[in-house]
């Protein structure tokens, strides 16, 4: 027993959590918020049939998020069995051999700037068996693999700018446009971004002076690589690169947050064009939504098409396709384990609200505003809540309304702590998969990250006292 818990440890830290979360409703009041008033209600507990069947419930509630998961496994899967992809990382990694701390740096700014601005931040996940793929032929460690894909998406959550799951729920909340506090949320994002890559840098001039092979695993490795699938390299960088971007394209908040409204002028006219006086071409996209309007099942059409054309690109037959796919869903299977662990923490904190009446009692430690309190308070949230909207949901309401002088200001708050508290928490979701993939140990990772929290949390304690 012991060595499974050592070998699951992600596991064991969210079950704890779990535990934790369901302990808080059997001795704390539910609370819901009525303006600025808490509304105390009775306490509801937890008991062993609710456990079980919110376990359950995860996969109802969250199904679009694990077969994006599978689909993702399967896609890479696909693509790992031809050479062509095989020699499009390797050419890659080989041209980047050397510059190490450059590519880290530029891929780790791509990606938490994506974070920070795209209207849908799971479908970074679709890049990163790319990335990571590079950067074990690089022979870069497990750590330096995770902080450059899985941690700069969540650096992206710190600073979001354009975001509509982050910034776009601050505006709803707290009566904000995007470009409020612009130059705010840039600077927020440039000092979170500088320092975390600063442990980055140290880390890895570290490992890479070390003898010692710590060089990643890759999940798709490419092993039996197909040799039917054989062929020139050049269409797969193209088929790969018109997938990365129009999945770019299609998750651009263009008209919440830039105004731009030529792809749903593009998409209506196309649909609404008639030949022999029927929108033929409507009928046969079907319900097919603009860019800066697609949810995640769009992407994960995106990825099937993209592989059924890398099958009739490299004539990869029939069952050599669905078997890489079948084989692609087993890889990631735990990493569906560990998401739905992090969604059953949410499902608890939100279903038995006991964190409003915590909230509460924190912030009334104060007669008025308090940064400490506010920060304790924003951290403990994230803490139980796998995503932004629902930390908004439990708090963000009687924030913006107890406080309502500083609404504004307190969303840069709000979202700071969401950001730092997910580089730790065991709800998570992008958290837990990037550990469980890269098979890192929470411990491990603690042990790496827990300087940069304490940085940026007094940094974060520091600009809310500027801002304020």
């Amino acid at each position: 027993m012991k060595k499974f818990w050592e070998k699951h440890d992600l596991l064991k830290v969210s079950g704890i959590v779990i535990i934790i979360t369901v302990i808080m409703t059997w001795i704390i009041k539910q609370g819901n918020w009525n303006g600025t008033e808490l509304a105390v209600g009775e306490i509801t507990r937890v008991g062993i049939f609710d456990f079980f069947t919110y376990g359950l419930l995860g996969m109802f509630y969250f199904t679009i998020l694990v077969t994006f998961i599978f689909v993702v496994g399967g896609f890479y899967q696909v693509l790992s069995k031809t050479s062509s992809y095989q020699n499009l990382t390797n050419y890659i990694a080989k041209k980047s051999k050397g510059k190490e701390i450059l590519f880290v740096l530029i891929v780790s700014f791509i990606i938490a700037a994506l974070s920070a601005v795209l209207n849908e931040y799971y479908i970074i996940l679709a890049f990163i068996p790319f990335i990571l793929s590079i950067m074990s032929k690089m022979k870069l460690d497990k750590i330096t693999g995770f902080v450059t894909t899985f941690g700069s998406i969540l650096i992206g959550f710190i600073g979001s700018i354009y975001s509509t799951k982050i910034a776009g729920i601050n505006n709803g909340i707290f009566s904000l446009e995007y470009n409020d506090f612009i130059w705010f949320k840039l600077c927020l994002f440039g000092i979170s971004y500088i320092l975390f890559n600063t442990f980055t840098v140290l880390h890895l001039k570290k490992k890479l002076k070390s003898k010692k092979d710590e060089a990643l695993n890759e999940l798709f490795d490419g092993e039996n690589v197909t040799k039917k699938s054989k062929g020139k390299t050049w269409p797969m960088a193209v088929i790969f690169g018109l997938f990365v971007l129009i999945s770019i394209l299609a998750y651009m908040p263009w008209v919440e947050a830039f105004n731009v409204t030529i792809f749903n002028d593009i998409t209506k006219s196309i649909k609404e064009y008639e030949l022999l006086g029927a929108p033929v071409f409507g009928y046969l996209l079907g319900n097919v939504e603009a860019f800066g309007n697609w949810d995640l099942f769009g992407i994960q059409i995106l990825m099937l098409i993209t592989a059924l054309i890398v099958k009739w690109t490299y004539k990869i037959n029939l069952s050599d396709f669905f078997t890489s796919f079948g084989e692609g869903f087993a890889k990631v299977g735990k990493l569906v384990v560990v998401l739905l662990a992090a969604f059953l923490i949410l499902e608890f904190a939100v279903m038995f609200p006991v964190l409003p009446t915590v909230v509460d009692w924190i912030m009334n430690l104060s007669s008025s505003f308090n940064v400490f309190l506010g920060t304790i308070s924003g951290l403990f949230t994230s803490l139980f809540t796998t995503e932004y909207q629902y930390t908004a949901n439990l708090i963000g309401s009687y924030l913006s309304g107890t406080y309502a002088d500083i609404a504004k200001q307190i969303s840069i708050m709000m979202q700071s702590t969401f950001g730092i508290a997910a580089l730790i928490a065991p709800s998570s979701a992008i958290l837990l998969v990037g550990l469980s993939y890269l098979e890192i140990s929470y411990k491990d990772w603690f042990k790496y990250i827990w300087k940069f929290l304490v940085a940026m949390i007094v940094i974060s304690i520091i600009l809310m006292f500027i801002i304020i």
